[in-house]
Protein backbone atom coordinates (compact mmCIF):
# COMPACT_ATOMS: atom_id res chain seq x y z
CA UNK A 1 0.00 0.00 0.00
CA UNK A 2 1.32 3.44 -0.93
CA UNK A 3 2.24 5.74 1.92
CA UNK A 4 -0.25 8.58 2.49
CA UNK A 5 0.92 11.99 1.39
CA UNK A 6 0.72 15.09 3.57
CA UNK A 7 -1.91 17.65 2.70
CA UNK A 8 -0.98 20.73 0.75
CA UNK A 9 2.23 22.71 0.91
CA UNK A 10 3.28 21.62 4.39
CA UNK A 11 6.56 20.02 3.37
CA UNK A 12 8.75 22.83 4.71
CA UNK A 13 7.49 22.16 8.24
CA UNK A 14 7.40 18.38 7.96
CA UNK A 15 10.96 18.23 6.69
CA UNK A 16 12.37 20.73 9.19
CA UNK A 17 15.00 18.83 11.20
CA UNK A 18 14.57 18.66 14.96
CA UNK A 19 16.68 20.91 17.15
CA UNK A 20 18.64 19.27 19.97
CA UNK A 21 20.18 21.21 22.83
CA UNK A 22 22.14 20.02 25.87
CA UNK A 23 21.20 21.23 29.33
CA UNK A 24 23.52 20.08 32.07
CA UNK A 25 25.39 16.79 32.06
CA UNK A 26 23.73 13.95 30.16
CA UNK A 27 20.45 15.67 29.22
CA UNK A 28 19.49 16.40 25.62
CA UNK A 29 16.27 18.26 24.89
CA UNK A 30 14.36 17.89 21.62
CA UNK A 31 13.10 21.43 21.05
CA UNK A 32 9.88 20.96 19.10
CA UNK A 33 8.66 24.10 20.85
CA UNK A 34 10.58 25.80 18.03
CA UNK A 35 8.34 24.15 15.42
CA UNK A 36 5.04 25.77 14.36
CA UNK A 37 2.39 23.75 16.18
CA UNK A 38 4.93 21.63 18.07
CA UNK A 39 5.44 17.89 17.64
CA UNK A 40 1.91 17.25 16.37
CA UNK A 41 2.80 19.13 13.19
CA UNK A 42 5.14 16.23 12.42
CA UNK A 43 2.15 14.04 11.51
CA UNK A 44 -1.02 16.17 11.49
CA UNK A 45 -0.83 16.94 7.73
CA UNK A 46 -1.12 13.22 6.99
CA UNK A 47 -4.52 13.08 8.69
CA UNK A 48 -6.54 15.86 7.09
CA UNK A 49 -6.68 14.83 3.42
CA UNK A 50 -8.75 17.29 1.41
CA UNK A 51 -11.16 18.12 4.26
CA UNK A 52 -12.37 21.70 3.98
CA UNK A 53 -13.29 21.93 7.66
CA UNK A 54 -11.52 20.18 10.55
CA UNK A 55 -13.11 19.95 13.99
CA UNK A 56 -11.49 19.28 17.36
CA UNK A 57 -12.64 19.39 20.97
CA UNK A 58 -10.11 19.41 23.77
CA UNK A 59 -8.88 20.81 27.10
CA UNK A 60 -8.33 24.54 27.53
CA UNK A 61 -4.53 24.30 27.59
CA UNK A 62 -3.89 21.65 24.94
CA UNK A 63 -1.33 22.05 22.19
CA UNK A 64 -3.36 20.28 19.49
CA UNK A 65 -5.54 23.34 18.74
CA UNK A 66 -2.42 25.41 18.00
CA UNK A 67 -1.12 22.78 15.57
CA UNK A 68 -4.52 22.76 13.86
CA UNK A 69 -4.75 26.55 13.77
CA UNK A 70 -1.34 26.84 12.11
CA UNK A 71 -2.28 24.15 9.61
CA UNK A 72 -5.55 25.92 8.84
CA UNK A 73 -3.78 29.21 8.22
CA UNK A 74 -1.09 27.67 5.99
CA UNK A 75 -3.45 25.45 3.99
CA UNK A 76 -6.49 27.75 4.01
CA UNK A 77 -8.71 25.23 5.82
CA UNK A 78 -11.54 26.05 8.21
CA UNK A 79 -10.63 25.03 11.76
CA UNK A 80 -13.40 24.77 14.37
CA UNK A 81 -12.36 24.22 17.98
CA UNK A 82 -14.65 23.28 20.87
CA UNK A 83 -13.77 24.13 24.47
CA UNK A 84 -15.48 24.27 27.84
CA UNK A 85 -16.93 27.75 28.22
CA UNK A 86 -14.67 30.38 29.78
CA UNK A 87 -14.98 34.10 30.28
CA UNK A 88 -12.94 36.06 27.75
CA UNK A 89 -10.53 37.32 30.40
CA UNK A 90 -9.79 33.70 31.39
CA UNK A 91 -8.94 32.38 27.96
CA UNK A 92 -5.71 30.41 27.85
CA UNK A 93 -2.97 32.06 25.71
CA UNK A 94 -3.24 29.15 23.27
CA UNK A 95 -6.95 29.79 22.84
CA UNK A 96 -6.18 33.45 22.12
CA UNK A 97 -3.46 32.44 19.65
CA UNK A 98 -5.70 29.92 17.88
CA UNK A 99 -8.31 32.64 17.32
CA UNK A 100 -5.65 35.05 16.06
CA UNK A 101 -4.60 32.40 13.53
CA UNK A 102 -8.16 32.25 12.20
CA UNK A 103 -9.68 29.27 14.03
CA UNK A 104 -13.34 29.44 15.05
CA UNK A 105 -13.82 28.86 18.78
CA UNK A 106 -17.08 27.36 20.06
CA UNK A 107 -17.87 27.27 23.77
CA UNK A 108 -19.68 24.44 25.55
CA UNK A 109 -21.48 25.40 28.81
CA UNK A 110 -20.83 22.07 30.53
CA UNK A 111 -17.13 21.93 31.36
CA UNK A 112 -16.73 18.14 31.16
CA UNK A 113 -14.29 17.07 28.43
CA UNK A 114 -16.58 14.20 27.43
CA UNK A 115 -19.35 16.73 26.73
CA UNK A 116 -16.98 18.98 24.76
CA UNK A 117 -15.95 15.97 22.69
CA UNK A 118 -19.55 14.98 22.01
CA UNK A 119 -20.52 18.48 20.91
CA UNK A 120 -17.54 18.61 18.56
CA UNK A 121 -18.28 15.17 17.13
CA UNK A 122 -21.97 15.95 16.63
CA UNK A 123 -21.13 19.25 14.94
CA UNK A 124 -18.63 17.59 12.59
CA UNK A 125 -21.17 14.94 11.60
CA UNK A 126 -23.86 17.54 10.93
CA UNK A 127 -21.50 19.70 8.86
CA UNK A 128 -19.82 16.88 6.98
CA UNK A 129 -16.51 18.00 8.48
CA UNK A 130 -13.51 15.95 9.62
CA UNK A 131 -13.45 15.25 13.36
CA UNK A 132 -10.06 14.53 14.96
CA UNK A 133 -9.79 12.75 18.34
CA UNK A 134 -7.75 13.74 21.37
CA UNK A 135 -4.04 13.69 20.70
CA UNK A 136 -4.81 13.13 16.99
CA UNK A 137 -4.27 9.50 18.00
CA UNK A 138 -5.21 7.73 14.78
CA UNK A 139 -3.57 4.77 12.99
CA UNK A 140 -2.67 7.05 10.08
CA UNK A 141 -0.61 9.22 12.44
CA UNK A 142 1.64 6.51 13.83
CA UNK A 143 3.63 5.55 10.73
CA UNK A 144 4.78 9.09 9.79
CA UNK A 145 5.56 9.86 13.43
CA UNK A 146 7.57 6.66 13.88
CA UNK A 147 9.39 7.42 10.64
CA UNK A 148 10.35 10.82 12.05
CA UNK A 149 11.51 9.21 15.31
CA UNK A 150 13.63 6.61 13.50
CA UNK A 151 15.16 8.75 10.76
CA UNK A 152 15.45 12.19 12.37
CA UNK A 153 15.80 11.53 16.09
CA UNK A 154 17.22 8.08 16.88
CA UNK A 155 19.56 8.18 13.89
CA UNK A 156 20.93 11.47 15.22
CA UNK A 157 21.27 10.77 18.95
CA UNK A 158 21.32 6.98 19.23
CA UNK A 159 19.82 5.21 22.24
CA UNK A 160 19.87 7.25 25.46
CA UNK A 161 19.35 5.36 28.70
CA UNK A 162 16.11 7.23 29.34
CA UNK A 163 13.57 9.25 27.37
CA UNK A 164 11.29 11.59 29.30
CA UNK A 165 7.96 13.01 28.15
CA UNK A 166 4.43 13.75 29.31
CA UNK A 167 1.51 11.38 28.66
CA UNK A 168 -1.94 12.75 27.89
CA UNK A 169 -3.61 10.68 25.18
CA UNK A 170 -0.63 8.31 25.34
CA UNK A 171 0.36 8.42 21.67
CA UNK A 172 3.77 10.01 22.21
CA UNK A 173 4.85 7.52 24.90
CA UNK A 174 3.56 4.62 22.81
CA UNK A 175 5.49 5.73 19.73
CA UNK A 176 8.63 6.43 21.73
CA UNK A 177 8.44 2.93 23.18
CA UNK A 178 8.36 1.48 19.68
CA UNK A 179 10.86 3.90 18.21
CA UNK A 180 13.44 3.48 20.99
CA UNK A 181 13.22 -0.21 21.98
CA UNK A 182 16.55 -0.05 23.81
CA UNK A 183 15.68 2.95 25.99
CA UNK A 184 13.59 3.30 29.14
CA UNK A 185 10.63 5.60 28.40
CA UNK A 186 9.53 7.49 31.51
CA UNK A 187 6.39 9.53 31.12
CA UNK A 188 4.51 11.81 33.51
CA UNK A 189 0.80 11.01 33.60
CA UNK A 190 -1.02 14.23 32.75
CA UNK A 191 -4.79 13.91 32.37
CA UNK A 192 -6.82 11.34 30.41
CA UNK A 193 -6.03 8.54 32.86
CA UNK A 194 -8.92 6.47 31.49
CA UNK A 195 -6.99 6.17 28.21
CA UNK A 196 -3.71 5.05 29.70
CA UNK A 197 -4.87 1.54 30.62
CA UNK A 198 -6.18 1.03 27.07
CA UNK A 199 -2.92 1.95 25.36
CA UNK A 200 -0.79 -0.94 24.01
CA UNK A 201 2.42 0.39 25.57
CA UNK A 202 5.58 -1.63 25.03
CA UNK A 203 7.35 -3.06 28.06
CA UNK A 204 9.97 -0.30 28.08
CA UNK A 205 7.35 2.39 28.84
CA UNK A 206 6.77 3.42 32.47
CA UNK A 207 4.08 5.92 33.45
CA UNK A 208 4.73 8.02 36.54
CA UNK A 209 2.28 9.86 38.79
CA UNK A 210 2.66 13.60 39.26
CA UNK A 211 1.68 15.64 42.35
CA UNK A 212 -0.63 17.89 40.32
CA UNK A 213 -4.17 17.90 39.07
CA UNK A 214 -4.35 18.34 35.32
CA UNK A 215 -5.44 21.97 35.51
CA UNK A 216 -2.66 22.88 37.97
CA UNK A 217 0.37 24.63 36.50
CA UNK A 218 3.81 23.31 37.33
CA UNK A 219 5.90 26.15 38.71
CA UNK A 220 9.31 24.51 38.33
CA UNK A 221 11.53 26.62 36.06
CA UNK A 222 12.91 25.25 32.79
CA UNK A 223 15.78 26.73 30.71
CA UNK A 224 13.60 26.66 27.58
CA UNK A 225 9.89 27.35 26.85
CA UNK A 226 7.97 24.39 28.26
CA UNK A 227 4.24 23.80 28.84
CA UNK A 228 3.12 24.40 32.43
CA UNK A 229 0.35 21.79 32.25
CA UNK A 230 2.20 19.05 30.35
CA UNK A 231 5.95 18.68 29.75
CA UNK A 232 7.06 20.87 32.65
CA UNK A 233 5.64 18.25 35.02
CA UNK A 234 7.81 15.60 33.36
CA UNK A 235 10.84 17.90 33.63
CA UNK A 236 10.28 18.22 37.39
CA UNK A 237 10.15 14.43 37.79
CA UNK A 238 13.27 13.97 35.70
CA UNK A 239 15.28 16.23 38.01
CA UNK A 240 14.86 13.82 40.93
CA UNK A 241 14.52 10.42 39.21
CA UNK A 242 16.95 10.40 36.29
CA UNK A 243 19.61 7.69 36.52
CA UNK A 244 21.40 7.87 33.18
CA UNK A 245 21.72 9.75 29.91
CA UNK A 246 18.37 11.22 28.90
CA UNK A 247 16.44 12.71 26.01
CA UNK A 248 13.66 15.07 27.07
CA UNK A 249 10.94 15.44 24.45
CA UNK A 250 9.58 18.98 24.55
CA UNK A 251 6.36 18.91 22.51
CA UNK A 252 5.43 22.59 22.64
CA UNK A 253 6.37 25.78 24.46
CA UNK A 254 4.71 27.81 27.22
Amino acid sequence: MAKPKPAGNFRSILMRPPVFQTYGKGVTVLRDDLLYGGSKSRFLPYLVGDAEEIVFGGPFCGGAPIALAYLGKLLNRKITLFFAKRNRENWHPRQVKAKELGAILKWVPDGMLTVVQKRARDYAEAQGALFLPLGFDLPAAEDPFLDFIHTKVRKKIGDPDEIWCATSSGMLARCLGKGFPNSHILSAKVGLKSRHAKQPFTNNVELLDVPYRFEQRCKVETPFPCCYNYERKAWELMQSKRKGSALFWNVIGD
